[in-house]
């Protein structure tokens, strides 16, 4: 685990990235990066002594940025509206960032599992060397800018000779932001959103809850490597939405209006962890458990 050190956490103030500044606060000096375009949350980060710092993903000059020993990216554009836009800010944007830290212990890119082309068994766990060019139904340019964002970081690791890591993220859930697709599908409840099933069955990803990433981010950044070492970060137990979605209803008495379509409203990927677990170590929160915690965080007025 990181201690003593300093870190710059890119998408501080987002669902995946603001955990990690928050638990690396204290243990290490931890400088958040992002546009603060919520004021709220950049006042919330610096009450817990957290050093804040504007960043934009389609800055080159970067000299500004402070001088850390560490460097976790997981600053995004999680819905680009063109190509040129995903392609400028997912993949051209850690480049620079690399370029502007070549001098750090270590890199830590966060990826997306958007990247695998589906697997013909929804239930089929997919490992590393797996077929890719995905497709994220919720944003068409996404998944395409963030392959692309994999290989300026292949590139930059071996041209400038810097240690990195990059780690493809499946269902990311918790009690920040959003709360990931698991916190939206009791939004789809409260509001009377239905739920697409699709009709080749239920869809099957790797959720992981927010916690185990904060540890498993830290694990494996010890792993960073030149060439840039590419693994698997989702949980260590398939799960379907649709039982995801049956154990909500039976914890806060809501009810879900389920459809059937060619697609599932998420059509998702299980991830074969194993790479993962020999360099980091396996996950702690079951889903069971987390899904509870994410509620009591975010709606404990629901909870029966």
């Amino acid at each position: 685990m990181l201690e003593g050190v300093k870190v710059l956490v890119t998408g501080a103030t987002g669902q995946v990235a603001r955990p990690i500044a928050e638990q690396l606060n204290g243990p290490c000096e931890v400088w958040a990066a992002a546009r603060f375009s919520d004021a709220a949350a950049k006042e919330e980060l610096e009450s817990q002594g957290i050093n804040t710092v504007f960043y934009s993903l389609e800055e080159s000059e970067l000299s500004h940025l402070p001088e850390v020993d560490y460097v976790i990216h997981c600053g995004c554009n999680t819905d680009p509206k063109t190509p040129e836009q995903g392609l400028l800010q997912n993949a051209e944007g850690p480049g620079f960032l690399m370029q502007r830290y070549r001098d750090v212990k270590a890199f830590f890119h966060m990826s997306s599992s958007s990247v695998y082309a589906l697997a013909g068994d929804p239930s089929a766990a997919i490992s590393e060397d797996a077929q890719l060019g995905g497709f994220a139904s919720y944003s068409p340019h996404y998944a395409m800018s963030k392959q692309s964002a994999e290989a300026v970081v292949r590139f930059q690791a071996r041209a400038l000779n810097l240690p990195a890591i990059i780690a493809r993220l499946d269902v990311a859930y918790g009690s920040h932001g959003h709360g990931g697709a698991p916190m939206a599908l009791v939004e789809f409840m409260k509001h009377g959103i239905p739920y697409q099933r699709s009709e080749q069955g239920d869809s099957f990803c790797s959720p992981i809850h927010e916690d185990d990433i904060v540890a498993q981010v830290q694990g494996l950044l010890m792993h960073a490597s030149v060439p840039a070492q590419t693994v698997n970060l989702g949980g260590d137990e398939p799960v379907a939405m649709e039982q995801i979605l049956a154990y909500i209803e039976s914890l806060t008495g809501l009810k879900a209006t389920v459809n059937s379509g060619p697609q599932a409203t998420w059509q998702m990927t299980v991830l074969d962890n194993n790479k993962r677990k020999k360099l980091a170590g396996p996950c702690r929160v079951q889903w069971q458990d987390g899904i509870q915690r994410a509620l009591r965080a975010r709606y404990p007025e629901l909870l029966n």
